[in-house]
């Protein structure tokens, strides 16, 4: 299950056929490239990681956005037997610094933006940076194209063990702080074999519309990993647009499609308007995850494409667990059944006994896709195991005849478009501000997005909601990710709390749903 041996295998095929090609808005395409290419640039890139001194077991950090480079430097950093951590570009220049240190990243490969946020930023990293850039170079990097070009290719992989951290992944805490989770060469080799080979039966023959972020489980793990692993090629959007998408499926003989409810949700209000330029001939499926979808988007657009979305359910910390079938029932309201191999169960949290089907409870995974534990943080791995059983703290329920639906989150996360937000990390930012007492913040129900996030502000008594409320939001945009900035600010006289003196967000959210948008 090593990826490395089952990526360059795959690779060697075929040298001038297609892997990857890049869409612009305008519907043409930017560039392609081919398997051989691929492997001849990854050869390049690792003689010039070997000369920076990376080696077997080291991190390198990683925010190419969906530039030609992108894939060559990951096959690259795998290749020399290192891990990477993909970086996210929204994360503010605070997040970014956080995630490089507790990483303890090697090298930094990015664009020139990503170091342009901050000083500290670069000092983070405890090494060099090689930024891809055709303007002036930030200080303290070096051009990544004048790096190459001091190396020549036909260095050759390293095979490492299948244990060995191919992506270290960073989530949300439910402190606020983020948890690294090192995903192994097994546990993504397993996941996809078992999800897109054996339940959605994807081949060389498919063509994959990616039109997710580069850099999250989804889009990295299953979208470009995916592809490397099966053979098939992706054609890459820059950024998702509903209308982009719906005239690329017929233009591109697109098959395969991986999106977010929220992606889902936007092309079902477009699909009546685009309806004699749309056309589904080519596809094949469907494909929603990284939120729960509602039964009304699934209904819909089924009624306007006549594709029942395939629905499945992962996590960073185990990968995809569970799927709706293609060759049976997909559905609604339901992420399916446990892939082959993987163990799905519900479980009484406190009891720890395992619960009949249609009881409510915490669902627990085990499996060769579940992660081994949180980087460097004994302390959560083991609140979070039980045995070999992972707890996802997400509730759940399963029937009968062993669907799996979705619930609600023990863990309190808010999911804006796909992408998860704890309440903790909010309140860290929103807490400090001179004039506010006391915060909270819960997610809310959004149309569009699946969830916003709200803030909820006990002032201090000589303050003006207004002008607080202005230095809130100036305070979120300098601090926090634009998916983590509150929507909706409401102010209280207090904050809703249980005789334990807990936050009761259930009280917030139908707070929040009362309140206007501001």
């Amino acid at each position: 299950m090593n990826l490395v041996h089952h990526f360059w295998n795959q690779l060697s095929h075929d040298a001038d056929r297609v892997l990857f090609e890049h869409l612009a808005p305008s519907g043409e395409i930017i560039w392609r490239q081919t398997r051989g290419a691929l492997l001849t640039e990854a050869s390049l890139w690792m003689a010039a990681l070997r000369g920076a001194g990376i080696r077997s077991g080291d991190r390198v950090a990683l925010s190419l956005g969906k530039a030609t480079g992108l894939v060559t430097a990951h096959l690259a950093i795998l290749g020399v037997g290192a891990g990477v951590v993909p970086l996210n570009p929204a994360l503010s220049a605070v997040e970014t610094e956080a995630v490089l240190k507790q990483a303890e990243v090697k090298l930094a490969i990015t664009t020139a933006s990503t170091v342009n946020r901050s000083p500290e930023i670069v000092t983070a990293v405890n090494g060099p940076w090689w930024v891809a850039t055709q303007d002036d170079i930030p200080p303290h990097t070096v051009a990544l194209a004048s790096v190459l070009a001091g190396y020549q290719s036909g260095a050759e992989p390293h095979i490492g063990s299948d244990d060995a951290v191919a992506l270290l992944l960073f989530t949300s805490g439910t402190t606020g702080q983020p948890k690294g989770v090192g995903l192994t060469h097994h546990n993504i080799g397993s996941n996809l074999q078992s999800l897109l080979v054996d339940t959605w039966h994807m081949s060389a023959e498919d063509r994959l519309l990616h039109a997710l972020p580069p850099h999250h489980l989804h889009g990295l793990g299953l979208g470009l990993y995916g592809t490397l692993y099966v053979g098939n090629v992706a054609v890459l959007l820059d950024r998702f647009d509903p209308v982009g998408v719906l005239t690329a499926l017929a233009r591109q003989r697109i098959s395969v499609f991986m999106g977010v409810p929220t992606m889902y949700h936007r092309m079902v209000e477009r699909m009546a308007e685009l309806a004699g330029d749309v056309s589904y001939a080519s596809m094949r499926v469907f494909i929603s995850g990284s939120a729960p979808l509602s039964p009304e988007t699934f209904r819909r657009f089924e009624e306007q494409s006549g594709f029942r979305i395939v629905e499945r359910y992962g996590l960073t910390e185990t990968a995809i667990n569970t799927s709706n079938p293609l060759d049976g029932e997909r559905r609604p309201g339901t992420v399916g059944l446990a892939l082959p191999g993987v163990e799905v169960g519900v479980f009484d949290p406190h009891a720890k006994q395992p619960l009949s089907p249609g009881e409510t409870g915490e669902i627990w995974v085990r499996g060769p896709n579940v992660f081994s534990g949180y980087w460097n943080n004994p302390e959560a791995t083991a609140t979070a195991f039980c045995d070999d059983w992972f707890r996802t703290g997400d509730l759940g329920v399963l029937s009968a005849d062993h669907y799996l639906s979705i619930n609600g989150r023990m863990k309190e996360l808010i999911i804006v478009g796909g992408t998860n937000v704890t309440p903790g990390e909010v309140e860290a930012v929103l807490e400090t501000q001179a004039g506010v007492r006391e915060c909270a913040v819960a997610g809310v129900p959004d149309a569009d997005l699946g969830e916003k996030v709200a803030a909820f502000i006990v002032p201090q008594a000589d303050q003006d909601a207004t002008t607080l409320e202005d230095r809130l939001r100036k305070r979120a945009e300098q601090d926090l990710a634009p998916y983590k900035r509150p929507r909706l600010y409401r102010f209280l006289t207090e904050i809703p709390r249980n005789s334990m003196g807990k936050v009761e967000r259930g009280k917030l959210k139908d707070m929040g749903n009362e309140a206007p948008e501001v």
